[in-house]
């Protein structure tokens, strides 16, 4: 089955955890993107460290990364 590719918007502990329940969880969903506005957050620096792509450019960010294209949901 093909899963369906997800970015969250938000990089603060709302995000960081969906985030994880999308990497742990979810049987359904792919974790393609992290995004947040701040490049010092918590919540990237964990993302990039469990290889997500991140941005810390917001919605243009996510916007110009390679692969959004691709992405289903956000």
């Amino acid at each position: 089955m093909k899963k369906t590719k997800a970015a969250v918007i938000g990089s603060g502990n709302i995000g960081t955890d969906l985030m994880i329940k999308i990497l742990r969880l979810s049987e359904t969903l792919e974790m393609a993107a992290l995004v947040g506005i701040d490049p010092a957050s918590d919540g990237l620096a964990r993302a990039r460290r469990l290889k997500v792509p991140t941005t810390h450019e917001g919605v243009a960010g996510l916007i110009a990364m390679d692969g959004f294209e691709d992405i289903d949901i956000v």
